[in-house]
């Protein structure tokens, strides 16, 4: 394919590539000290342990606590990435679209909706949208008891089911048609896609030493900051009681690097066993789970085989014989743009 940086944007058919020398693209200048977090990353133990840290805090839907110390640690960065996160505030940050959702299910003669799942993604079409800045994008589904005892389960044994390979509600998503957007944070979301400082290798090919490359690590506290804003967007979407009475949210990130799921919503009064329910047919592509943290690819190896967009993933049929897909990717039904 051939690229053009100053003109692609009015080609559609061509991928806009930023100029190397754009700030935060490529060019970063390092601090004269290099700050705590560059040191702490020197490791891949001490970027894990870090990791730990904030997927824990957001998974409990400590999102406060998660913010203070995202804004304590960018305190000493100031490349172009630090700024977009300093001025990103959680207010600016919205999920739009919840004030038809009790108007919808109240016409809605199926069996009441007990949860509701909630993806965040960044996986732009960098070809039919380039150039342009694009908030990210969500995925949505809406489910009852029918497809999984939601309304008596524990959020603890509701965050376990989603650590599966498989939930129980897989593929199981009521047919109701309501849809949310997401906005405020376009100019942060697209940075992210077009950062060049993705990898930290360690093996001197960085062009730093004694510490970790500051675009790297700007580029990790942009990924939690941008998480962090999608779950209080969430968390005031609860707290301002837009959900059905007793109904559960399942939020959480899929493949922006900080990936985590937090159970929303209030706990059931009662958690006894109930009476069995007939699983779900069969599963399918949908759902939400979670998965530990791993160092990401040696950007230097071959890329696995991936397919060309997020919506031709979303709209293919399952071939049996392919690998299933990414544990966070199944937690999720259905693309939906507002």
């Amino acid at each position: 394919m051939t690229a053009y940086s100053a003109t692609g944007a009015g080609f559609p058919e061509f991928a806009s590539i930023p100029d190397s020398r754009t700030e935060g693209v490529r060019s970063y200048r390092e601090p004269a000290e290099p700050r705590p977090l560059q040191i702490a990353f020197l490791e891949a133990a001490g970027e894990a342990a870090w990791v730990a840290t904030m997927r824990s805090l957001l998974a409990a839907g400590r999102a406060a606590e998660a913010d203070a110390l995202l804004a304590a640690d960018l305190a000493g960065f100031d490349g172009a990435m630090a700024r977009l996160c300093k001025a990103t505030s959680a207010a600016d940050v919205l999920l739009s679209g919840w004030d038809d959702l009790l108007p919808i299910l109240a016409e809605w003669e199926g069996p009441p909706i007990t949860a509701i799942t909630l993806g965040l993604t960044n996986q732009r079409d960098l070809v039919f949208e380039a150039g342009e800045a694009g908030e990210p994008d969500l995925l949505l589904g809406l489910y009852s008891d029918d497809s999984f005892p939601f309304s008596d389960t524990s959020r603890a044994d509701l965050l376990a089911e989603c650590d599966k390979d498989l939930p129980a509600w897989v593929d199981a998503e009521e047919d109701v048609e309501f849809h949310l957007t997401f906005s405020g944070i376009a100019q942060l979301n697209t940075a992210l896609i077009n950062c060049k400082h993705r990898y930290f290798l360690r093996d001197g090919r960085d062009g730093v030493e004694g510490r970790a490359p500051g675009g790297y690590v700007e580029f990790i506290l942009a990924s939690w900051l941008l998480a962090t804003r999608f779950l209080q967007a969430a968390q005031r979407a609860v707290s301002e009681e837009c959900l059905p009475a007793g109904c559960r949210l399942i939020a959480g990130t899929i493949g922006i690097n900080a990936d985590f799921v937090a159970i929303l919503g209030p706990e059931p009064t009662f958690t006894a066993a109930s009476a069995p329910r007939a699983a779900p047919a069969q599963p399918g592509f949908a759902t939400l789970s979670m998965k530990p943290w791993v160092p990401r690819e040696d950007p230097t190896a071959d890329p696995p085989a991936t397919a060309q967009t997020l919506r031709q993933r979303i709209n293919e049929p399952v071939a049996a014989a392919e690998p299933r897909p990414g544990l966070l990717a199944r937690l999720f039904a259905r693309l939906r743009r507002g």
